[in-house]
């Protein structure tokens, strides 16, 4: 799982915190005669706009590289992906598989859907599992494929989780395997589809 550094947050969080009151206490401030009811009002104000900022940065300011990696651990993947699936149904003799992903992500979710030419998925749940210590960067889901009706007959509705890796935070590639509930496994290689 991701190593949240809870210390780094609650810094930010204390330091935007002083950062804003300084700027009001500045602003609004006779430095000859300060005025201890109108700073001790400044708090409120302070607290308003803190949780403000932060609710920008959970909601778009989390994707900004700036947050990377000393606030942020978790890279920005949101977006189109496209390449091919490898599985071994069949024995392996299927020619591999065209495959669309769509990746939406917000700083404490992650949502994947896949669509192939017999079927689409989407996931059930999903996380992230970076650790430096341990050379792991990887994005794990478990997903319900639901294939298209015409097909159920070979092809059932079933479960499956798939493990894709990356290298670092500016992410062009994703290659990793999956596995389902009708005993298959197989292998994925998705590029992201340039905007």
């Amino acid at each position: 799982m991701i190593k949240y550094n809870i210390r780094t947050f609650a810094y930010s969080i204390i330091g935007l915190a002083f950062f804003i009151y300084a700027i009001i206490f500045l602003i609004t401030q006779n430095l000859d005669s300060i005025d201890f009811n109108k700073a001790l009002k400044h708090i409120s104000t302070t607290i308003s706009i803190n949780a403000i900022l932060w609710m920008i940065f959970i909601k778009w300011a989390w994707k900004w590289k700036i947050f990377y990696p000393w606030l942020v651990q978790t890279p920005n993947l949101s977006g189109k992906w496209r390449g091919i699936l490898k599985s071994n149904w069949e024995g392996g003799k299927l020619e591999p598989i065209p495959t669309k992903m769509t990746i939406t992500q917000s700083f404490l979710h992650i949502q994947i859907k896949i669509k192939t030419g017999e079927s689409r998925s989407h996931s059930v749940g999903a996380s992230f599992d970076i650790d430096e210590e341990r050379g792991y960067k990887q994005l794990f889901y478990s997903y319900i494929n639901t294939p298209k009706a015409g097909v159920r007959n070979r092809s059932e509705i079933h479960y499956g989780t798939s493990l894709l890796t990356f290298d670092g935070f500016d992410i062009d590639t994703l290659e990793g395997e999956y596995w389902t509930s009708r005993e298959t496994t197989g292998e994925v290689e998705l590029t992201k589809v340039k905007d």
